[in-house]
């Protein structure tokens, strides 16, 4: 057995969630450092002229993205490898074989390359139609498009990777149908979703938007918790639900997004053509316009994440108002925390910066003092 997998309990989880933070840190800064490689060393003057004998102006956008998106899979596959395979069967987490890791790797990459082309062939469009104000009508066609992938995901893109299916147990399927009724869910918008294909750790999420919510409940979650642990855990979805969180996180979204589309626009006319490019509409300067993006990105990430954990407390409060079942909650926060090696108690910095949930020591307690 691996010396990582032998540590007691919190040890194990704080070791383990050690590791993931300074890969979510070496990832930022790898990001920045090869974006900002292309920018000061030049290197996508030379994707630019293996495109140059492509005529049509999308054919050599569309190529140049390829090889700008294969620039960044070389140098990080290496590190998503070890973060997403070897330290996940590590500490006994991961289903995945290797067979299975690379093909939905594959399906992922394959997936996110193509969305991103579309986005960035919108994104170029709309800057060489509307050079001046090609920030705003960039913001609106943000919107719109989270709104559909917003509606789209569950859907769409989650069958891709995991197959949906009723709740067998005829008990707890009554138990939850009772629940959700309570809050007007139609049952066949809860479905259970085969985590365990993958992943050890269980979870649940409410997610879609109109006709397309639903609330998915990890069949590794149904198989180890108890009936008034599920209950409790539905619930707090549903706390998502009657929130409409969805919607706030879209319009809180909406609010830093004009600010960062703005403060690109405005980095972006000054900065460029010290490089000797023609604004945002030349292609060349599409590194400078990305690390703009991701810089404002992880500006407004501790804010975005705070407005999150402020969700998650008002989820976890509806849950304990509406179950009754104080002990059941904390005996569920007790599972998750030991199932999916969650540090219950990280240092305040860790959890300000990185976490989008409250902490699972500061859940326990909050129901602990509930009344």
């Amino acid at each position: 057995m691996n010396a990582d997998a032998r540590l007691p309990g919190t040890a194990r989880a704080k070791d383990y969630q050690r590791k993931r933070n300074w890969l979510v840190l070496i990832n930022l800064f790898l990001t920045i450092a090869l974006l900002s490689a292309m920018i000061f060393f030049g290197i996508q003057h030379t994707f630019f002229t293996w495109v140059s004998s492509v005529q049509n102006v999308y054919g050599k956008l569309f190529v140049f993205f390829f090889f700008f998106s294969l620039y960044f899979l070389i140098f990080q596959l290496p590190l998503g490898f070890y973060s997403s395979y070897i330290l996940e069967h590590r500490y006994k987490l991961s289903n995945h074989t290797l067979k299975s890791w690379i093909l939905d790797e594959c399906k992922k990459e394959v997936l996110s390359f193509l969305l991103a082309a579309a986005l960035i062939a919108g994104l170029f469009t709309i800057i060489w139609k509307s050079p001046e104000n090609w920030w705003l009508w960039a913001w609106a066609a943000y919107l719109l498009v989270s709104i559909v992938t917003g509606k789209l995901f569950p859907v769409l893109i989650v069958p891709l990777f995991y197959k949906y299916s009723p709740i067998q147990d005829e008990q707890l399927n009554g138990r939850l149908i009772r629940l959700s009724e309570r809050f007007g869910i139609k049952i066949q918008n809860i479905s259970s979703l085969n985590l365990s294909k993958t992943t050890k750790k269980a979870n649940a999420a409410f997610c879609g938007m109109g006709k397309t919510k639903r609330i998915i409940l990890g069949d590794t979650l149904l198989d180890r918790f108890t009936h008034d642990e599920i209950e409790t855990v539905l619930a707090h979805e549903i706390g998502h639900y009657k929130h409409l969180d969805i919607w706030k996180q879209l319009v809180f979204g909406a609010i830093f997004s004009i600010v960062t589309f703005w403060a690109g626009f405005q980095i972006i006319r000054t900065l460029v053509p010290s490089f000797g490019y023609q604004g945002a509409s030349d292609v060349l300067g599409m590194p400078i316009l990305f690390l703009i993006f991701y810089a404002c990105g992880l500006i407004v990430s501790p804010a975005s994440n705070a407005y999150s954990r402020h969700a998650e407390r008002r989820a976890d409060q509806f849950a304990l108002e509406h179950t009754g079942n104080r002990q059941a909650f904390i005996s569920a926060m007790e599972k998750l925390s030991e199932t999916n090696l969650a540090d219950p108690n990280p240092h305040p910095i860790i959890e300000f910066l990185l976490y989008d949930h409250p902490a699972i020591q500061k859940r326990i307690e909050f129901a602990k003092k509930f009344a």
